[in-house]
C-alpha cells in the first residue's frame, strides 16, 4: 500500500509570496438583480472596477487615502 504526504511548507517567507500573486477584491451586492460578485482592483491599483452580471450596470470604488476598510458594498 502506497503512502500519501499531505504535509506542506507553511514558512512565513511562501505564505507572504503566495498572499502577493493573489488579486485584491471588494464584495458588492447589486441590487438592480439581487446577486453578489466580487469586484477586482484595476491594473492601475486606483479603482475597484466591475460590472453587473446580469445587467451589465457599470461600477467603480475608487482607492484612497481616507477611505474606508469596509470589504462588502452594496450597489443601488
Amino acid at each position: 500500500m502506497g503512502q500519501l504526504d499531505l504535509s506542506s511548507d507553511l514558512s512565513p517567507n511562501n505564505s507572504q509570496s503566495e498572499n502577493s500573486n493573489k488579486r485584491r477584491y471588494i464584495g458588492v451586492r447589486f441590487n438592480c438583480c439581487g446577486v453578489y460578485l466580487r469586484i477586482y482592483i484595476n491594473r492601475q491599483a486606483t479603482a475597484y472596477e466591475g460590472r453587473c452580471p446580469k445587467c451589465g450596470k457599470p461600477i467603480s470604488v475608487k482607492v484612497g487615502s481616507g477611505g474606508t476598510d469596509c470589504r462588502f458594498f452594496e450597489a443601488y
